[in-house]
């Protein structure tokens, strides 16, 4: 059965189809499953490099797709008792006004004019800057992350989920917050806010949910094990792509067929990704992840390459 998903963007029709856009959404649930992230890392720049779409409309349509993803991932993580919920309540109200900054950028990106290199070579200005931002975040995380996990994976002390107290867990700022699910006393309230606002930020304007940054700094600045940074921040997850959608979707950005043929295969990729974090080491966990981010930067090199358009 050839079937396909269409829509019109800026007076172009887009014809994709529906089983490999449907497989990129199994792989992306499987990521969100096994890492607790949206996903959007993987999903975004798949979107754009692979399928040929526009990047407001990879955006958009990621974020309304991680709606679905967010919650089967909270369910899951509750049932077996990872995660700190108390996180995602303190850092709604600064995610929310993040949100909203990053689409305002978004909007004024695709409005602006293409950027030249020298008398012959252009390219779109969302299109570079979002490259740049995704490279730059992706590089530095994945190249710490892939260090750190070699040199676990030498150790022979598992750590298993135990918290070992990280430097953002011990800025001096009050007031202070306790977070008991995953054995963290006295931690800084400002620091989790002004934090909930950056990833709000990254929401909007990448559509990458702030997972891939908010994972990393769980573990390492916070000192949280991988499984507990992937069971933290879903329902925040949740909140935050939701309000980004429906900003997105008035500027027209979101096309709601596009969305469910993601969610057709991200759903059934977010439980086996569960039910994979449970039963596997962190330190392999940090690695998987350091490779994926690590491939995705590879990719992001070749689309800026491939999208500089000859200007005769």
């Amino acid at each position: 059965m050839n079937l396909a998903v269409r829509f019109f963007f800026q007076g172009h029709q887009y014809n994709i189809g529906f089983w490999p856009t449907a497989f990129v959404g199994l792989a992306t649930g499987v990521i969100a499953g096994m890492f607790g992230v949206g996903g959007g890392f993987f999903l975004t720049p798949f979107l754009m490099y692979a399928l040929g779409i526009p990047p407001e409309v990879a955006v958009g349509s990621a974020l309304s797709q991680k709606c679905g993803t967010s919650i089967s991932s909270f369910l899951k993580f509750r049932k077996v008792g990872l995660g700190e919920p108390r996180f995602d309540l303190l850092m709604i109200g600064g995610s929310l006004m993040g949100a909203d900054l990053g689409t305002r950028i978004e909007v004024m990106l695709s409005r602006a004019p293409n950027i030249h290199f020298g008398p012959n070579w252009e390219i779109r200005a969302d299109q570079l800057w979002v490259d740049i931002l995704f490279f730059i975040m992706l590089s530095i995380t994945g190249l710490y992350m892939g260090k750190d996990a070699i040199k676990a994976m030498k150790s022979n002390v598992v750590r298993g989920d135990v918290t070992i107290p990280g430097p953002l867990a011990k800025i001096p700022i009050p007031p202070y917050v306790d977070l008991p699910n995953v054995g963290l006393k006295k931690v800084s309230l400002p620091g989790i806010v002004y934090l909930a606002f950056v990833l709000g930020i990254l929401t909007s304007l990448l559509g990458i949910g702030g997972g891939v940054v908010f994972t990393p700094i769980l573990m390492y600045g916070y000192g949280l094990s991988a499984r507990h940074a992937a069971g933290t921040g879903i329902m925040l997850l949740f909140v935050t792509v939701s309000f980004a959608t429906f900003e997105a979707s008035m500027h027209g950005f979101v096309y709601l067929p596009l969305s469910l043929a993601i969610l057709a295969g991200s759903g059934f990729g977010t439980i086996i990704g569960t039910e994979i974090t449970t039963k596997v080491r962190n330190r392999y966990l940090r690695l998987v992840f350091a490779i994926l981010i690590l491939l995705t930067c590879l990719g992001i090199i070749y689309d800026v390459y491939h999208n500089m358009h000859f200007v005769h």
